[in-house]
């Protein structure tokens, strides 16, 4: 028996859509939604321990040794606001794309950050995930993580944004 309830665009022979709804493969959808959960949490988690400690995320900008002192706090203060709204962005499909610009952007900065410290080798713990990574020292194995991450971020990214209406639409057009 067939569903009288299905969306205009299920019962759609493909090239019978509107050309503005997405055609991408599935996997890449799966494979994005996956991205975005795995995105999502980890800067929304990161931001979430940064806020427990504000003082010490400060003190932990301030190790990196490339921001003037004045800077230290307001960045201890953005930077996991900013983590945990982009994350959340990406986790729950509102703005994703918006979302996942800015925690690109975030994550080639802490790149280049992470470099810097390799190049001028100094020795400092993290900081990235508050005191749950205490013990992770900068270097080369972050560094790589934060490649990993910078790539989910653009799977996070790739799938076309799908409005909400299209997803909610429940009835066949008259």
């Amino acid at each position: 028996m067939s569903d009288d309830r299905a969306s205009a665009s299920e019962t759609q022979a493909p090239e019978d859509r509107p050309a503005s709804e997405p055609k991408e493969p599935r996997w890449l959808r799966v494979v994005g939604l996956l991205a975005r959960l795995g995105v999502g949490g980890v800067f929304v988690f990161a931001g979430a321990q940064k806020l427990l400690d504000p003082l010490q995320f400060a003190e932990d900008i301030a190790n990196y040794q490339a921001f003037p002192d004045w800077s230290l706090h307001l960045a201890a203060a953005l930077v996991p606001v900013t983590e945990i709204i982009a994350g959340l962005a990406v986790l729950t499909n509102v703005k994703r794309r918006a979302g996942a610009l800015v925690l690109g952007a975030l994550t080639v900065a802490f790149l280049a950050l992470i470099f810097s410290i390799i190049w001028r080798d100094i020795d400092l713990s993290c900081g990235c995930f508050g005191k749950a990574d205490e013990a992770s020292a900068v270097g080369w194995p972050k560094f790589v993580f934060d490649l990993g991450l910078l790539a989910a971020i653009v799977v996070a990214y790739l799938p076309a944004e799908r409005p909400w209406a299209r997803l909610r639409s429940t009835e066949q057009p008259s």
